[in-house]
């Protein structure tokens, strides 16, 4: 059994709307996605990322690959998409404490 360096993300679970207020639907963007879509899609890139680094040093821990440039690339890349996924959660939760901090 291989040892994983890097945690692997629990599944997302799918957000209920909390109610359905009228017909208001979430805007969309030039490609025609939407925010949940574009999040979804990103959160989805980064656990790729992961497990594709998880197999590359899985590969070569039981000497299916003997090719440690591309572990460390794919080692590096699911590292860094991590990273700015934690960054960017972190700044989104700091940003709507302030919001709910402000006075009306």
């Amino acid at each position: 059994m291989a040892v994983s360096l890097i945690t692997p993300l629990e599944p997302l679970k799918a957000m209920e709307p909390v109610a359905q207020r009228g017909t208001r639907h979430l805007k969309t963007d030039s490609s025609g996605q939407s925010f949940e879509q574009r999040l979804e899609s990103a959160i989805n890139n980064v656990r790729e990322l992961e497990e594709a680094s998880n197999k590359a040093s899985y590969d070569l821990a039981v000497g299916n690959t003997d090719d440690l440039n591309s572990v460390m690339l794919a080692a590096t890349k699911a590292q860094i998409a991590i990273q700015m996924t934690t960054q960017i959660t972190t700044r989104a939760v700091n940003t709507y404490r302030e919001i709910m901090q402000m006075n009306i």
